[in-house]
């Protein structure tokens, strides 16, 4: 989708030649205002008409990824979604993440519904708020308010999938995805002090938040510098398909170990 809508880009006349002027401007006269430096090279009217399209052209990217996602999760993935669901056991510790637990048993009541069916019924309560994502809101609820299944099972999806990499929800009896409190010692809660002195980490999380971020600063504050005097060890900012990249050179190769031949 990507490659066809890059392609349709391409077909506008001229507006390569304008964006090539536009970024020409901008590094030749970096101080200059958009106003003086800009809108006399191509217009304010056209520079809002670009605008205009590129925001037509992300919603119609989006509603073809929707379509597309759509398709894929009517068939066969759907067919195994309701046995896979019910063979593993969610559990939830956490408030802020119920809405995807009742979600969940909303799948669960349409599991033996017959595929068909096309929107729930209108007397259901199905949580909306922390589990459909507002760029789906208008693949989810059509024009008279009725909720769609299909898209709103690839919601659910995605907040089940974002909630279990936060442990917000754990599978039970699971090793990687299991319950948090199954990684602590048994007696944290009374020995919580302890605990917090063996790792290191303060008792107030506000100052291991503190100190993670002052970390963080310091260390790209380090890499800018680098960057920017020569002596990032060939560590460069460069763009890969248009975005900003980080590329690190290729490490030299190791001298054998010497235990090796003897192993």
């Amino acid at each position: 989708m990507e490659k066809q809508l890059t392609a349709e880009l391409r077909k506008v006349r001229g507006k390569e030649g304008i964006l090539f002027r536009l970024a020409d401007a901008a590094v030749g006269q970096p101080e200059g205002t958009v106003r003086r430096v800009l809108f006399p090279l191509v217009g304010e009217k056209t520079l809002r008409d670009l605008v205009a399209e590129a925001k037509a052209n992300e919603k119609v990217f989006k509603a073809r990824a929707r379509t597309t996602l759509r398709s894929s999760c009517s068939g066969y993935y759907r067919q195994m979604l309701p046995p896979l669901l019910a063979t593993l056991g969610f559990r939830c510790n956490n408030t802020a993440y119920r809405p995807v637990m009742g979600a969940l048993a909303l799948l669960e009541r349409y599991a033996d519904v017959d595929g068909k069916t096309r929107f729930y019924d209108a007397s259901e309560s199905v949580p909306m708020d922390g589990v459909v994502r507002k760029d789906w809101r208008e693949a989810v609820v059509d024009e008279r308010g009725r909720i769609e299944c299909i898209p709103y099972e690839l919601c659910v999806l995605v907040a089940l999938r974002d909630a279990i990499r936060r442990r917000g929800i754990y599978v039970k009896g699971a090793a990687r995805w299991g319950s948090p409190e199954d990684a602590l010692p048994g007696d944290f809660e009374h020995a919580r002090t302890v605990h917090y002195a063996a790792i290191r980490q303060p008792m107030d999380p506000q100052e291991s938040i503190t100190d993670l971020k002052r970390q963080m600063t310091v260390g790209l504050d380090r890499l800018s510098g680098a960057l920017a005097d020569g002596s990032a060890g060939g560590v460069k900012v460069t763009t890969r398909k248009g975005e900003p990249w980080i590329t690190v050179p290729r490490l030299e190769k190791l001298p054998e170990p010497t235990g090796l031949q003897a192993l």
